[in-house]
């Protein structure tokens, strides 16, 4: 009974593991082949992060533009996706012109000295493809205020095969991505205004980012 218990199991891991590689190797385009460049671009969609700061005395929300970036990504294996990722510090916006004066100060993220934040994908892990969709998770190295750590985002893609309607939006293959992930300010030396961080801004900031690009060069 117990050999046929494990054998009963193994037969069930094997499944799954066959349906998971299944599932990951499947192509993300019907029509492209080989390794495409794709150029983030706003004439596709409009390219920005959004943040929100979650502390007990204030909520804020804000915006960071200026974001450009090239990736590489071969539609019928999502796990090869490379590139970097860079915004703009100087674009943070939070709605209030005094605060973003501060956010972009040598007090905090010092747009100055370091004027972008940016993250270069090193792998891909976890990855599931389902018609022109794919989900995963791409590790690499995030620089912000001078501090590169590696961190592993999770991420959902979108593959749009070049057609006479996404024409009217842009030409070549269009992409686009969202990723949803924490920055700990604390980890990238960012000390801010005495006794700020904890109460008016929170230690870790939530990140949404919308990444939208063609591979049209």
């Amino acid at each position: 009974m117990n050999i046929a218990r494990i054998a009963t199991a193994a037969l069930l891991v094997g499944i799954l593991a066959l349906a998971t590689a299944t599932l990951s190797a499947q192509p993300l385009s019907k029509k492209a082949r080989g390794t495409k460049t794709v150029k983030l671009s706003d004439k596709v969609g409009k390219n920005q992060f959004t943040w929100n700061s979650d502390a007990p005395m204030e909520k804020i929300q804000g915006t960071a533009e200026g974001v450009s970036g090239t990736l590489t990504l071969d539609p019928s294996n999502v796990a090869t996706i490379r590139g970097t990722i860079s915004a703009q510090v100087g674009t943070f916006k939070s709605g209030n012109d005094m605060r973003d004066e501060h956010i972009r100060s040598a007090t905090w993220l010092d747009a100055a000295k370091f004027p972008t934040i940016t993250f270069a994908i090193t792998s891909v892990s976890n990855v599931t493809v389902k018609g022109n969709k794919a989900t995963g998770k791409a590790t690499g190295n995030f620089t912000m205020h001078g501090v590169t750590k590696q961190l592993t985002i999770p991420f959902t893609l979108t593959y749009i095969d070049e057609s006479a309607v996404s024409r009217k939006r842009a030409p070549g293959d269009l992409v686009s991505i969202t990723a949803d992930f924490n920055v700990a300010l604390k980890e990238y030396n960012v000390a801010g205004s005495r006794g700020t961080i904890g109460s008016k801004v929170g230690e870790s900031i939530l990140v949404k980012a919308q990444l939208f690009g063609t591979t049209a060069q």
